[in-house]
């Protein structure tokens, strides 16, 4: 009888790629992956380690499946992926019911952990070498969605970042080997290709001596199907004309851009080891607006750093009114032992965070709503991913939203049905804060 396992992911969707990969070996081992943790003989929590509201809720979630190990059939409880990776010693001393941990480095070894697993606990957490993919035993979670990462690791060392200790130096993938994974995804239906990686303007330069993501790009599209590729995580420093160019040759690929700018003031930006300051930002954004006027630009923003004034504060706000990105996320400031930040002072208290976050969402939320007032009587090619049975309604995404953090598209079909996982053209009819009302055309 097939052992069954629980499986839970937490995290960024890097992480979720390497739990689809964590998935396909277990199940190229013959185990029974369960969604009822009740019923599962080994537990796998893929965690979190990046800030602390994401560490807690790792550690949280241990606790939880902890308690199963004691009243239920699990026999086994593994921890892997980031927290695991930083804070191996102490989960195995802190959690006794903790059987393993399992670094960023070797989540690949996962069924030779289990197969070991006795009286004694394993800590495999010392590998950043990069994970060579069985591509074709993936198990995607979505369906219609996916994310493919072009590297691992990081070499930026932002003041405030623990990645490149948690996830090693920058390593990227062969262009051959992402071709071949988006080749397999696109012939299982897979209608958006999601870029990622902690920096993919950076792509290649470890191994072909120069940013080659345009490169990457005119490969994939070369790729027959109907699908979209979309860039998330585009450093500033490396979005260039060539870049632009390839962005502009091809349907293919989503006139979108995820840019995390993190600030605008000059201070700031050098306190945060960021490679930009205020003047370079704005030719950047000018720039790609001049070159593609209809792309929908995303950033994230970090408020609270440590010493930031409430006038540096003001100054990133006084740029997000001017600007009027059409996605923003916010993060407020995670003080993270081992980076810089952690040892400037004074950290700001974190009521002054809550209210600087509090006043960026208010105004970002204005400017959504009437940056969204564009789409309205226009028509959009709208990706269906589910039916809303409640409200009798499919749910779906254009190119201008990312999967999870932007918003999304309610589709009538009138007396039509649309079906999953296909593309349609949608007439806008009402527009929101951040989703869209449309009927099928």
């Amino acid at each position: 009888m097939a052992i069954k396992i629980g499986f839970i992911s937490l995290g960024c969707d890097k992480n979720l790629v390497d739990s689809e990969y964590m998935l396909g070996i277990l199940k190229k081992h013959n185990y029974t992956i369960t969604n009822n943790e009740n019923e599962a003989q080994i537990i796998i929590i893929n965690t979190c380690g990046f800030i602390k509201e994401a560490k807690q809720e790792s550690i949280d979630t241990i606790l939880e499946m902890a308690q199963l190990k004691k009243l239920g059939k699990c026999r086994l409880l593994i921890a892997t992926g980031c927290l695991a990776q930083r804070y191996k010693s102490e989960l195995l001393t802190e959690i006794p019911e903790l059987d393993a941990v399992i670094g960023t480095g070797d989540f690949d070894k996962i069924c030779e952990v289990i197969q070991q697993l006795d009286s004694n606990k394993i800590n495999l957490t010392n590998n950043y070498s990069f994970i060579d993919y069985d591509v074709h035993s993936r198990v995607r979670i979505y369906p219609y969605t996916s994310f493919v990462k072009i590297a691992e690791g990081c070499d930026n060392y932002c003041s405030y970042c623990a990645i490149p200790f948690i996830r090693g130096s920058y390593r990227s993938r062969k262009i051959e080997a992402i071709k071949e994974e988006v080749k397999i995804l696109v012939a299982q239906g897979v209608k958006e290709i999601n870029l990622v990686a902690q920096d993919t303007t950076n792509y290649g330069v470890d191994i072909y001596g120069r940013p080659s993501l345009p490169e990457l790009l005119q490969e994939l599209i070369k790729i027959d199907g109907e699908y979209l590729i979309r860039i998330l995580y585009a450093y500033p420093t490396n979005i260039n004309k060539e870049l632009l160019d390839v962005m502009l040759s091809s349907k293919k690929i989503a006139n979108y851009l995820d840019i995390p700018l993190q600030h605008f003031n000059d201070r700031i930006l050098r306190l945060m080891g960021r490679p930009t300051n205020s003047q370079s930002i704005i030719t950047l954004i000018d720039n790609i607006r001049s070159r593609l006027p209809e792309i929908t630009l995303r950033t994230t923003f970090i408020v609270g750093f440590p010493t930031e004034t409430e006038a540096e504060y003001e100054q990133l706000l006084d740029f997000i009114r001017e600007y009027k990105f059409d996605k923003v996320g916010v993060f407020k400031y995670s003080q993270e032992e081992d980076t810089v930040a952690a040892a400037l002072m004074p950290q700001i208290s974190e009521k002054i965070k809550q209210k600087r976050y509090n006043k960026l969402m208010k105004v970002q939320n204005s400017i959504s709503k009437i940056k969204n007032q564009r789409f309205k009587g226009k028509i959009l090619n709208v990706l269906i991913e589910g039916y809303d049975q409640a409200n009798q309604i499919f749910i779906g995404r254009s190119e201008n939203d990312a999967p999870f953090v932007d918003g999304i598209v309610k589709v009538l079909c009138g007396n039509g049905n649309c079906e999953l996982g296909q593309i349609y053209p949608v007439k806008i009819l009402e527009t929101y804060e951040y989703d869209l009302l449309g009927k099928l055309q």
